[in-house]
């Protein structure tokens, strides 16, 4: 049985849009693994502590001017020591953004870039973005509706995501500063 972190970077916590999707996300999962969720506008210590032990970890966070949700930035402002260490490397990411009409791509790209870096394992088709925009217009049921992401597809990206979680590969780590990566460097 894998055990799956699912981390909410939004700030409404377990309040908002994003709660309501890792509800879809757990419905979706059922039985092929155990989760455990952290909302990170608690706090990002516990998600640290959990992360060790995750066999992989879903990342969930609306979009905000442009970018995604501060609990989510400070998560990884936090967690800089955990670069290309055991607790992150090779294990593997999946991520879901959800929007109101624009911008949620190009979060998705680059907060999966941010992960890749940290020493994740991005899946093939182990992202999406969800926006009220298709959430109104797949409720049309027009010839368009398989050009837009659907809540169906979560089931897609978790299969590829879990599939990811059997690898085992001894990934080579460059040599970051581990000792003290929050130091002043300039004078």
């Amino acid at each position: 049985m894998k055990n799956i972190l699912i981390l909410n970077g939004s700030p409404s916590g377990d309040q908002g849009n994003c709660a309501v999707w890792i509800k879809l996300i757990k419905k979706h999962l059922g039985s092929e693994a155990v989760t455990e969720v952290v909302h990170l506008s608690k706090g990002t210590a516990l998600a640290k502590k959990k992360i060790v032990l995750a066999d992989g970890v879903i990342f969930v966070t609306g979009t905000y001017w442009d970018s995604w949700g501060s609990p989510l930035q400070k998560f990884f402002e936090d967690s800089t020591d955990l670069e290309g260490t055991a607790a992150l490397m090779g294990k593997p990411a999946a991520v879901f953004v959800l929007m109101h009409s624009v911008g949620g791509k190009g979060i998705l790209s680059r907060l999966q870039g941010v992960l890749s870096t940290l020493g994740f394992l991005i899946p093939p088709m182990c992202g999406m973005v969800y926006s009220l925009v298709s959430d109104v217009a797949l409720k049309s049921k027009n010839s368009h509706a398989k050009d837009f992401w659907q809540k169906e597809d979560i089931s897609l990206i978790l299969k590829n995501f879990l599939k990811a979680c059997d690898l085992e590969i001894q990934w080579a780590v460059w040599p970051v500063d581990k000792k003290n990566p929050q130091r002043r460097w300039l004078k």
